[in-house]
């Protein structure tokens, strides 16, 4: 009888503790569950961004930014693009497409179309006409992608019920991340300040773009006064804030930059495009993705959205300031602050449980060969416009006069094939003759033709990302590859992004939905992104995808 007492006061307290438990019967303490598939993806670019600034600068970071993706996301630390050359168009199309250049066809931001005779954008489509925008700036679609994105998947299996959006200032990199079959992609008009599109997405901009246009948030940012975020002091990780190399805003090198007044043309006329020498640029961008995502509803029903948003004002401020300047460090902190927001936004919107979200860059950051040589490090600056003025003249020498060299463009020369068929000459000896006459410039590591590319059986990491970034429509005829730490250098204008590590290591984090807490070690290529999410998504992957598959986020090995 007292063994029964006892039993029944047990049971009696231990229901009173589990009814009056403070997790139990509230839902707000109890852990919400993962959806069966993401109701968004969210992938976010950086343009361009060095695996190493996540190091770099964490000791200045946030808590909600980079450092909560790190620390509570799944980080692949050994990722990378794996081909020739790393340009940040064909970065973006391979985390698109899941497929190299080889394949997709972007094989650089521009390249000489021999049809034309002329140097052709990535992006540009005389048959679209600007949306919202300035005519010179609404010409673009993605007809020369030639294969499909995921957004594109995702639209065709869904039956279109799936969103698919893209955002950048820069139309190449929205475009191309979005895809063919976009509901919407919008890119910045460097002449009226606003956000546009094309007429290939839309015949006109919904309602509440206009309405974000009218904010005027152009000339409210520059408005501004771009100060350090942080006393000059505390930017330990960068170089002096003044050089003599630097081309900076205007041609003014020295904080604060009072953006009011360099961006002022004239008494009644100013620059808009400054805006993307600033890091409010990035947080332009925030405002207008976190507007979209609000009114176009993403995430909201059980069709899976995608959102790509592409962050680009550090490639302009690298180029005016350089990759150690406190500029480009005060960019990262503020793109920080900016990725917190945007995160804080999505988790409380959305959900963090219903929302993948990946970041990764386009390509890496080479190093400031003027800062190497001070070190006496191997480094410098190729001309390829003297290179090819001497070239000219060599092939005049050997082969009389003629336009025998089209076009210099991504570290590759075009040859004048039809010149070339007229004079019955060979062509894989003229480019063989060439290759060896680039070979003994200074900074040139080594040159290869197109045809050994073709042709040869050499499978070296180097033959395998040359091949892989080789398109045989859209390359040149050699490709000049040169020595580490060496830049191309024409007047002010720098051209980087080659297949070496600092050029296309690149940060890979996987935040929110079913992903674990946990860093990756394994090699891992950026074309494996897309069909990985395909295969989340229970779709095709691209049409066009090589990517293996991340099995770490597969198998249960995490």
């Amino acid at each position: 009888m007292e063994r029964t007492k006892k039993l029944i006061f047990f049971f009696i307290i231990s229901v009173i503790l589990g009814v009056f438990s403070p997790r139990a019967g509230f839902p707000q303490f109890s852990k919400k569950l993962p959806s069966h598939k993401p109701k968004l993806i969210v992938t976010i670019v950086l343009d361009p961004f060095s695996f190493d600034q996540l190091n770099r600068y964490h000791d200045r970071f946030g808590e909600g930014g980079f450092r909560k993706l790190t620390d509570q996301g799944c980080y692949f630390r050994n990722a990378r693009y794996n081909f020739f050359f790393t340009e940040s168009t064909s970065g973006i199309a391979t985390l698109a497409t899941g497929a190299n250049p080889s394949v997709h066809g972007i094989t650089g931001a521009s390249w000489y179309e021999p049809l034309y005779n002329r140097e052709i954008r990535c992006t540009e489509d005389d048959q679209a006409s600007a949306v919202g925008g300035s005519f010179e700036n609404g010409q673009h679609s993605p007809v020369k992608l030639l294969t499909s994105t995921l957004g594109d998947e995702m639209r065709l299996n869904s039956r279109f019920g799936s969103k698919v959006f893209s955002v950048s200032i820069d139309a190449e990199s929205a475009v191309l991340l979005g895809g063919h079959l976009a509901n919407g992609i919008y890119w910045f008009d460097d002449v009226n300040g606003i956000w546009m599109s094309s007429s290939f997405y839309m015949d006109s901009l919904p309602q509440w773009v206009h309405q974000f246009n009218e904010k005027d948030l152009t000339r409210f940012y520059l408005q501004k006064s771009w100060n350090t975020l942080l006393p000059l002091t505390n930017y330990t990780a960068s170089l002096s804030d003044s050089t003599d190399t630097r081309k900076g805003i205007n041609n003014h090198t020295l904080f604060p930059y009072n953006l009011k007044k360099l961006s002022a043309v004239g008494r009644k006329k100013e620059n808009l495009s400054l805006i993307r020498l600033t890091p409010y640029a990035n947080t332009f961008t925030k405002d207008f993705v976190t507007n979209l995502i609000l009114n176009e509803q993403l995430g909201k029903d059980n069709t899976c959205d995608f959102l790509g948003v592409v962050f680009s004002a550090n490639h302009y401020i690298l180029d005016a300031f350089g990759p150690m300047s406190v500029e480009a460090e005060d960019a990262m902190l503020r793109l920080d602050q900016d990725i917190a927001d945007f995160i804080s936004f999505i988790d409380k919107e959305i959900g963090k449980e219903n929302v993948l979200l990946i970041l990764t860059a386009s390509r890496g950051i080479t190093p400031d060969p003027t800062y190497m040589q001070t070190l006496r490090m191997p480094s410098g600056y190729f001309n390829p416009n003297q290179a090819m003025a001497l070239l000219r003249s060599y092939l005049n020498v050997i082969y009389g006069e003629g336009n025998w060299v089209k076009g210099y463009h991504n570290h590759q020369i075009y040859l004048n094939h039809i010149l070339i068929e007229n004079a019955n000459l060979n062509l894989y000896t003229m480019q063989d003759k060439v290759a060896d006459f680039m070979i003994q410039f200074i900074g040139v590591n080594r040159t290869i033709t197109a045809h050994a590319l073709r042709e040869s059986g050499n499978t070296g990491d180097l033959f395998i990302r040359l091949q892989n970034g080789y398109f045989p429509k859209r390359s040149g005829d050699i490709f000049v590859i040169l020595d580490p730490g060496w830049e191309e250098k024409t007047g002010d204008k720098e051209s980087n992004g080659t297949g070496f590590w600092y050029d296309s290591h690149v940060p890979l984090i996987w935040y929110g939905w079913k992903m674990p807490r946990k860093i990756i070690y394994y090699p891992v290529d950026i074309s494996a992104v897309a069909p990985t999410l395909s295969f989340f998504l229970n779709i095709p992957a691209p049409n066009g995808s090589q990517g293996i598959l991340l099995e770490y986020l597969l198998d249960g090995k995490i």
